[in-house]
């Protein structure tokens, strides 16, 4: 039996930034890990980003045909940790514990596919400590006489290769802060092992009682679970330096492979109105927050709408865009569905040969599509296939007699498959009940611009008088139907008519 060859793709490296045709380390296979989270509160809006830019990188993998192994990682011991266990009167353990549940309620809400493993440092400790035996056996690493271990930054040519950096340049701008102590060969050196301080969570080592430096963490889960080398390393762009400069250089110290990752996918901020998100101008934006006022769709949309290397603005003008945008898919889906119910026609000649060719469309756009996810993961190119589509859809049912024929029920079907399967499949959106999202939107449109849900008309009163505008219409009457559908925009109700009748939305 052949088995199907993985679609081919490209992406642009971080290391380096130039674009590259993907060729994993094993044919078929993808290892793809993604920093997560260190748990000590609610994640903001811009780690949610993150986590959704590493959902849409395994699910967009697994579409092109590859097995892939993806783990998400969890920080459950740090300083923050210990610092919020502290003020809360609890122990570091319960604080993880608790935020990481909060966490995955976030994800869930998030639609985020299981990876195939969540990792937690505090049950990586044998690796890595035997990591950083290593690197000490390979005179990369040395102990001072606290038994805090680091890392020797000048015995390693290559640092500096991801981000950029000089040591040199590092060294003069970091000035009199790099005063070399008895502790501290260089001001570069970082810390794999910290000494236990009282009443601090730790660990037995061959230096004593500690626990692990930050970037030690993913160095030795990853190898655990990947070996020396993985195919993508994803995280957010803060993270390039130090954090996966680090990375680079113990792992490659530790076990003399090179490189450590072969693809470096880095996902761009996320600012608050051109600002950047951060706790002294008080615009942090929390996922939780988000995600119950906006909701699932509404959010994935959001966030996937701009490029994942591109920052991203969190606006009234950015969502307004994305409410009417995600509501010209669910309106196209939603008009599907309707006619699928209609009554079975008589097949007409003009009406096939245009459903005909929108089936043709169908099956253009699932390449396309596709094609420009292998582009570095492009979601603005891949949305705008979506409207090329839709567009397309609107025009044909629009036919006279295009509805209800053969034709029209499969390339419904076609449609509807198109956005439930392969839209679904990478982006997450497109499955939802088309009535619920639209409704969504409207309530959240309705709210922000300062109304109330139950301010507005209610849906029995909306189509009396869509029924009263059409008895005037009948009736040829049009200066009153015209002052029927003035009436209801000032209620905020907008209506919209088309061969297959009236609709209306809250605006």
């Amino acid at each position: 039996m052949s088995v199907k060859t993985p679609r081919p793709f490209h992406v642009v490296n971080s290391k380096g930034h130039v674009r590259e045709a993907f060729q994993p380390i094993t044919p078929g296979k993808v290892t793809l890990y993604s920093c997560g989270p260190t748990v000590y509160g609610l994640i903001h809006i811009g780690n949610l980003r993150a986590a959704i830019t590493a959902d849409l990188f395994y699910r967009t993998l697994k579409k092109f045909g590859y097995e892939v192994n993806f783990i998400r990682n969890y920080t459950d011991v740090d300083d923050k940790i210990i610092q919020k266990a502290a003020s809360e009167n609890s122990t570091s353990d319960l604080i993880a514990k608790k935020y990481i549940s909060e966490v995955e309620r976030d994800y869930l809400a998030a639609g985020l596919a299981e990876p195939t493993r969540k990792t937690l440092v505090t049950d990586h400790m044998p690796e890595i400590i035997s990591m950083i035996e290593s690197i000490i056996k390979n005179n990369h690493g040395y102990v001072a006489d606290d038994g805090e271990v680091l890392f020797s930054v000048e015995s390693y040519e290559r640092y500096g290769s991801l981000s950029g950096k000089k040591k040199e340049d590092l060294l003069e701008g970091m000035g009199h802060r790099v005063a070399v102590t008895d502790k501290k060969k260089s001001g570069l050196d970082f810390t794999l092992w910290k000494p236990a301080k009282p009443g601090e969570p730790s660990w037995d080592s061959p230096w004593g009682k500690g626990r692990p430096g930050w970037h030690i963490e993913c160095s030795a889960m990853s190898s655990k679970w990947f070996g020396p080398s993985m195919d993508i390393h994803h995280g957010g762009t803060d993270l390039i330096f130090p954090h996966h400069e680090n990375e680079i250089a113990q792992s490659e110290c530790a076990t003399h492979e090179h490189p450590y990752v072969r693809y470096w996918l880095h996902s761009a901020m996320l600012n608050i109105q051109s600002e950047k998100m951060s706790k002294s101008l008080g615009n942090v934006v929390t996922a939780r927050d988000f995600l119950t006022e906006f909701g699932g769709e509404i959010t994935r949309y959001f966030l996937l709408s701009v490029h994942y290397r591109s920052v991203a603005d969190f606006s009234e003008e950015a969502l307004g865009t994305t409410y009417s945008s995600l509501a010209r898919i669910y309106e196209a889906k939603e008009k599907a569905q309707e006619l699928l119910k209609l009554k079975a026609a008589l097949p007409d000649p003009r009406a096939e040969a245009a459903w005909g060719s929108f089936l043709s469309s169908v099956e253009k756009a699932k390449t396309d599509f596709l094609d420009q996810m292998a582009n570095d993961f492009n979601t603005p190119g891949a949305l705008a296939v979506i409207f090329t589509l839709i567009r397309d859809w609107n025009r044909t049912i629009a036919e006279p007699r295009a509805t209800g024929t053969p034709a029209a029920v499969l390339a419904a079907q076609e449609f509807i498959s198109f956005l439930e399967s392969d839209v679904f499949d990478v982006l997450g959106i497109g499955r939802a009940n088309p009535r619920s999202v639209l409704d969504r939107i409207r309530d959240v449109k309705l709210k922000r611009s300062g109304g109330s849900v139950t301010d507005r008309p209610d849906e029995a009163w909306i189509l009396s008088q869509i029924e009263a505008r059409k008895a005037a219409r009948a009736a040829k009457d049009f200066a009153a139907a015209d002052d029927i559908r003035k009436a209801m925009l000032a209620k905020g109700v907008a209506i919209k008519d088309s061969p297959q009748g009236t609709t209306w939305e809250y605006v």
